[in-house]
């Protein structure tokens, strides 16, 4: 063998092993990235193993994996995509078929969804998410066949192209001054090594005189930094801000906590992450606390986590503030009324301090996270099954984060639904008054003949009066105020008087 054939066996073997080397490390960097939930860099990896591979087994894993993070960024379409290909690669995992259906419920194709849980339940007959599955995409489709009073409309102007999501009162009193988390550019920090996106930063607007909102301005530091903040809520005093931050740090996986930030005169002092009784957690933990709902009287926040002695998921938990020692108590865990094996999210507490908001994909709803509605029993617990808002509250997509005016049936939530401006969008909803249309005639007992220009006092049993008089024929119309449970009566008894002379 002459030396320059010895060269290019060498080079040629050196080549083939570079490679293969390669190709092998493709597909445990691509599952490095994925645990340490790098989601957006996980997906290409994956993208560049299954080209390289060969083996039919591993290329219906990373397709599979590749739906995965696609799904945990909420690129639904691509999720389903991929996910498709891993079944009809032969991936021998049922799950696939559980998140084709809750995908396509979502998109509220839900014959197809109930075909694809249909599927999952012939493999896992134990499962009770295909059960869960089936029932949801039935309730769907009555709601939307019998929608609620709701008027749901598109913030507009606050919104941009991308997600603009969990809005919080900065003003409790007037409620004309939004706190909200965005994506959009300007944001402090670069771009998120979980979606690839800007990082999230709390953003600001006001509304003047005449409704109209000023342009969102970014709240800056030291509330906005170069991680992942949001979820914010103001104490009803405005002096105390609590929010999410999620640090991040690369090839690790971290989780997020709740911070508090006092009222300094003008401005917000630094942050401190709140600790509660015990925190026995290790630092660098991937635990997540976020979402932080105080109470009205300040001594009880609400919250979402993933902390051990769950019932999957993320549930929600609540701890008290003790004046005295200035110190969180433990987190308690809402039960299992309130929380799932999947997840719940977003809490809000009502004024009145019994009525607990939350968003969930763990029980019956129309698909992505729903609204719901869960009344507290006087020893403070949850034991009833919550309250789903329905449509138009509720879309096949995610709807969360809401927030009411004080005790009125309007405010603000967020919502990926159709007919936004870009992802995650906020949504303004309230229930417009029932006006009604009266009219009658007016006759005369006797002989029915009609009496014109009779003057009417149509009383109300609240003692609301509305004077009205019958034209030449002895007709009369008018409007009512706003229904009242009393003004009820009224409208029934009003469509033929007799007048005795």
């Amino acid at each position: 063998m002459s030396n320059n054939f010895k060269l290019i066996a060498f080079v040629l073997t050196i080549f083939l092993s570079t490679s293969i080397f390669s190709q092998k490390n493709l597909g445990k960097e691509a599952d490095k990235h994925f645990d340490n939930r790098e989601f957006y860099l996980a997906a290409g990896y994956y993208k560049k193993a299954y080209e390289k591979e060969k083996k039919a087994e591993k290329k219906a894993r990373f397709l599979f994996q590749m739906g995965e993070c696609h799904r945990h960024i909420n690129q639904l379409k691509e999720a389903e995509s991929y996910y498709t290909k891993a079944i009809k690669a032969k991936y021998d995992d049922p799950i696939a078929n559980l998140y084709v259906a809750e995908i396509r419920k979502e998109f509220m194709r839900y014959d197809e969804a109930i075909v694809a849980y249909q599927a999952y339940q012939q493999e896992v007959p134990s499962s009770k998410d295909a059960e869960l599955g089936i029932k949801s995409c039935e309730l769907a489709q009555k709601w939307k066949d019998a929608p609620t009073r709701h008027v749901v409309e598109n913030l507009a102007f606050l919104n941009s192209k991308e997600n603009d999501y969990s809005p919080s009162f900065a003003d409790q009193k007037n409620y004309k001054r939004l706190i909200f988390t965005s994506w959009r550019d300007g944001s402090v920090g670069g771009n998120d090594i979980v979606t690839g996106h800007s990082h999230s930063d709390l953003f600001e607007s006001q509304m003047d005189k005449t409704g109209k909102w000023s342009q969102p301005k970014s709240m800056g530091e030291p509330l906005d930094s170069k991680y992942n903040d949001g979820s914010s809520y103001i104490s009803k005093k405005g002096d105390l801000l609590f929010f999410t931050r999620c640090i991040e740090e690369k090839s690790k996986a971290i989780g997020c906590h709740i911070y508090i930030s006092r009222k300094n005169g003008p401005t917000w002092g630094n942050p401190e992450k709140v600790e509660f009784d015990p925190n026995n957690l290790p630092a660098g933990d991937s635990l997540s606390f976020r979402h932080p709902c105080l109470s009205a009287d300040g001594n009880t926040l609400y919250f979402a986590s993933n902390m051990p002695g769950g019932f999957g998921g993320h549930d929600l938990y609540k701890c008290t503030y003790d004046k005295k020692t200035k110190s969180w108590s433990a987190p308690i865990n809402l039960g299992p009324a309130i929380n799932t094996a999947h997840t719940e999210a977003y809490p809000f507490m009502n004024d009145d301090g019994k009525t607990l908001y939350f968003s969930s994909n763990g029980h019956p709803g129309m698909g992505g996270l729903d609204l719901f509605k869960a009344e507290m029993e006087t020893d403070g617990k949850f034991s009833k099954a919550p309250e789903n808002l329905k449509f138009p509250m509720n879309s096949s997509k995610d709807d969360f984060g809401i927030i009411f005016k004080g005790k009125k049936d309007e405010g603000y939530f967020s919502s990926n639904r159709d007919g936004g401006k870009g992802g995650d969008d906020i949504w303004t909803f309230s229930v417009p008054p029932l006006l009604f249309d009266l009219e009658g005639f007016v006759t005369d007992k006797a002989d029915g003949r009609a009496i014109a220009n009779a003057s009417i006092l149509i009383t109300g049993s609240d003692g609301t009066n509305f004077p009205v008089k019958t034209d030449d024929k002895g007709h009369y119309t008018t409007k009512l105020a706003p229904e009242t449970k009393d003004r009820k009566s009224t409208r029934l008894n009003s469509s033929h008087t007799d007048i005795s002379r």
